[in-house]
């Protein structure tokens, strides 16, 4: 048989090896698109994002041959003969173990978060194990094994018939030798920077739909983690202007703390119970547009009280929405500065506020206190209680994230009736996370995330009815303030709305309780407010000065801005009585807007006035 040329055998391996990642990649966006299927509006984008994706595919597989290229050229030259393939099995390996493991967490992830796997998640993943193992459920590591069986089936299968089939040493004279190194060099440069315009290949360059998720399938999902692992923290991803600029424009955005505001209160020292509702979004109340019959009784608590129908959360996790909540701080993007124990200490809290007040000041949360550094957060904020799971006995009742909410409230009431007055308090709710978890049944059912969602919605309702109910029949109840929100929004149970869309944030804030003056009791306010306004809203309560949280702006001033901000990983956005713009950070455009095309003037302002926030923002976070 005719021996073929080594030349030949050298550039069949290249490619064969160089096949071998793009079909990793191949595979793991046949299994995300099949994981999202229900989500992509328009079926046919699914299949053009595999061909949008082919120039993050290629810059992927030519990173992974650097070090084979490197090999190839000291082989030839200096060590000239065959070597064990067990060396190259060693490098395939690695790299594969690491994306079957990307591939597998990826999904589930991206169903809670509507975000593919990043450094942020990963750095939280490992701050929060308990957290992390709590989200697991028998479908999820069902799901997870599957995935992983059939990558690997498709990796060991591809490599032995066709990456060792070509793995063969074929000597090349010296000449020869540093003409394919320097082509392949060549190539392999140019493939990783994707060409030779200004701009360098990133994760923008293979976006084609107005569909993010079709978007998101396009994008090579470990290249785009790899970048993601290799970004700084030191340094600002939102400078678009002069920091002068940026600073007027939230200025005038957000208006002047001071000015007149309504006295909602019969008492300028009520006691406060400020109650986090995990992850209820407003599509599951009725009073604010949603389903019916999935919180009916919490509508009737929007009865008693003020109901702001249009709130929005300053971002899509639980560690930004406390911060947000309590410190009035907005949320940063890539970052959390809940996770930096040195940076969130220099943070101003409600619960300093009402500590220095000589408040009797508690938080209550049915999980592990020490999940995303809430532990260290309550006690460096004034906060002189922190009861949690480790709190109960082994035999108490549990889901999988901890002690059930109703358990928690019983313990509260019993707590807070013994409590020196006036007090402050926070029960922060967990039964609505995921994995959804519910005994002894569920409301509608668990068929499927979305009724599981509902279940639990509904259990969290009827829980704080009850609690409230309770309560009422302590004497204290007539001199308290009740502030009930949620600490982000979620993708159920509609499951339709992405990380880009105000629906996604739009989340229940409203005011009641034996402190409230009757002739405010049933007020519907369709103004748009923030998340990020509980804090000075609470300051007003009690008569202190909300100059210490810049961000936050009284509900109840007479001339308050009508304005929210939201923040993802990878987007942000601004909204306002006139409509929404929100800006995609990878696509690095317009990620959505409801302003009309013939106002585009003042969607760019809008655009504008976010871009100028969040450059605030960050420079703050930094200087903490």
């Amino acid at each position: 048989m005719k021996q073929r040329p080594a030349w030949r055998l050298t550039l069949r391996f290249f490619l064969a090896l160089s096949s071998y990642w793009i079909m990793l990649s191949f595979v793991d966006r046949l299994i995300f698109t099949w994981s999202v299927w229900d989500r992509i509006a328009e079926k046919q984008d699914a299949f053009y994002a595999f061909f949008y994706a082919v120039p993050l595919d290629l810059s992927l597989a030519c990173y992974l041959m650097l070090i084979p290229t490197l090999f190839f050229f000291v082989q030839q030259l200096f060590v000239k003969k065959a070597l064990s393939r067990y060396w190259l099995r060693i490098y395939v390996m690695i790299p594969t173990f690491f994306f079957a493991a990307v591939t597998a967490s990826n999904i589930p992830l991206y169903e809670a978060w509507g975000e593919k796997i990043s450094k942020r998640a990963i750095v939280l993943g490992f701050d929060t194990v308990g957290g992390v193992t709590s989200s697991i459920d028998f479908e999820t590591i069902g799901q997870g094994f599957l995935v992983l069986a059939i990558f690997f089936l498709c990796a060991h299968y591809y490599y032995h018939l066709v990456v060792v089939r070509f793995a063969k040493y074929a000597s090349l004279p010296k000449r020869l030798t540093g003409f394919y190194f320097l082509g392949i060099a060549l190539l392999l440069f140019t493939l990783i920077r994707g060409g030779y315009g200004k701009a360098t290949l990133n994760q923008s360059s293979v976006y084609f739909s107005d569909d993010n998720t079709a978007n998101h399938a396009a994008v090579n999902t470990y290249w785009s983690f790899l970048k993601d692992l290799t970004k700084s923290t030191k340094k600002s991803p939102y400078q678009f202007m002069k920091q002068e600029e940026a600073e007027e424009l939230v200025s005038a955005a957000l208006g002047q703390q001071r000015g007149a505001a309504s006295a909602v209160l019969t008492t300028d020292r009520p006691n406060v119970i400020l109650v986090v509702l995990e992850g209820m979004v407003a599509q599951v109340f009725e009073d604010l547009g949603g389903e019916k019959n999935v919180t009916p009784h919490m509508k009737t608590l929007m009865d008693e009280g003020v109901c702001f129908r249009r709130a929005y959360a300053a971002a899509d996790r639980s560690d930004k929405g406390m911060v947000a909540v309590m410190s009035g701080f907005p949320a940063q993007g890539p970052e959390s500065i809940i996770k930096y124990i040195p940076k969130h200490e220099k943070l101003p809290a409600v619960g300093q506020l009402f500590d220095s007040l000589g408040y009797a000041t508690s938080f209550y949360h049915g999980g592990q206190s020490e999940f995303y550094n809430f532990k260290s957060y309550m006690f460096t904020h004034g906060i002189d209680r922190v009861v949690d799971n480790d709190d109960f006995p082994v035999g108490t009742q549990r889901n999988s994230w901890g002690v059930y909410d109703h358990v928690i409230a019983h313990r509260m009431l019993h707590d807070l009736s013994a409590d020196r007055k006036p007090f402050f308090s926070v029960f922060y709710t967990l039964v609505n996370h995921e994995p959804f978890h519910l005994e002894p049944r569920y409301q509608f059912g668990n068929d499927t995330k979305a009724n599981a969602y509902r279940s639990t919605s509904f259990y969290t309702d009827s829980m704080l009815f009850n609690f409230i109910e309770q309560a009422k029949k302590e004497g204290w109840y007539e001199n308290t303030i009740v502030v009930v929100t949620s600490d982000h929004g979620h993708i159920y149970p509609l499951g339709k709305y992405g990380l880009e869309k105000p629906e996604r944030y739009h989340v229940p804030l409203f005011v009641f309780g034996g402190a409230l003056k009757k002739q405010y009791q049933g007020t519907k306010v369709d103004a748009v407010v923030s998340q990020l306004d509980v804090a000075a809203t609470l300051a007003a309560f009690v008569g202190a000065n909300a100059q210490r949280f810049p961000y936050s702006r009284n509900l109840f001033a007479i001339d308050r801005p009508h304005v929210a901000f939201f923040n993802s990983n990878s987007t942000f956005g601004i909204i306002n009585d006139q409509g929404t713009v929100s800006y995609d950070m990878q696509k690095r455009n317009i990620g959505f807007t409801d302003i009309p095309k013939e106002r585009s003037l003042q969607q760019d302002s809008l655009l504008h006035v976010a871009k100028g926030y969040y450059q605030k923002v960050f420079g703050d976070f930094l200087r903490y």
